[in-house]
């Protein structure tokens, strides 16, 4: 059993086709649940590999024998409706639309309409690193990390594949999905005039971007560990 990161779903699961075919006696089933959830089960042992879509917290590669390797890097792709005239946002604007500080396209150059905000659940890996990365994380006054994303004007998509269809179906939507999922039915913003292509992440130029990891536990079975 493989679990975690919908964003690593489909990556892993052409791998695990791929080790099936080499090893027919072999079954690998794949589920995208959240990064945090995959990580817990690895550690657990309810799962042999978890995935996830951000590097481990300090937390988690405490825990006894357990360890994080990265298989790639993965873009985050900012999107927006294919009618958006928007083509390219600073990270500090995508951080001012999430929190709550720009609530219109007009002040981006886009369209009179307000914006709306689809993110993702607090167990996603992709929402971690994307928060990470675009200056979304703060500290409460126990000096505990907190997100300073304004969820009372978001909404909250439990995979990759839902922010994308709220998306589509609001024109004046905005979220952010793997670059792997990306398809023609959206449009990815330029960050800082960079595109996001593999390229670019390749070259270090595409600023959000992060990586893939497979938390493991000490005491895998051959299979697994191969």
């Amino acid at each position: 059993m493989i679990t975690g990161s919908t964003s690593a779903e489909p990556l892993v699961t052409v791998f695990g086709d791929l080790f099936m075919e080499a090893n027919p006696d072999v079954s690998v089933a794949v589920q995208g649940n959240g990064s945090s959830a995959g990580i817990t089960a690895a550690t657990n042992g309810t799962a042999q590999l978890g995935m996830s879509s951000r590097a481990l917290t300090e937390e988690e590669a405490a825990a006894e024998g357990v360890t994080g390797t990265t298989i790639c890097m993965d873009g985050i792709a900012v999107v927006v409706n294919l009618e958006n005239p928007v083509k390219d946002l600073t990270t500090d604007q995508i951080a001012s639309i999430f929190k709550g500080e720009i609530t219109n396209w007009s002040e981006l150059g886009g369209n009179d309409a307000e914006i709306a905000v689809f993110g993702r659940d607090a167990a996603s890996g992709t929402r971690s690193a994307f928060e990470e990365i675009c200056g979304l994380l703060g500290e409460d006054e126990e000096g505990n990390e907190i997100s300073l994303v304004d969820e009372s004007k978001a909404l909250i998509a439990d995979s990759t594949n839902a922010v994308s269809t709220n998306v589509v179906s609001h024109t004046n939507a905005i979220g952010y999905i793997s670059l792997g999922s990306l398809n023609e039915t959206v449009k990815a913003l330029q960050i800082e005039g960079v595109e996001a292509t593999v390229e670019n992440i390749k070259a270090g130029t595409y600023e959000v971007a992060r990586p893939f990891n497979i938390a493991t536990k000490e005491g895998l079975s051959e299979v697994a560990a191969d």
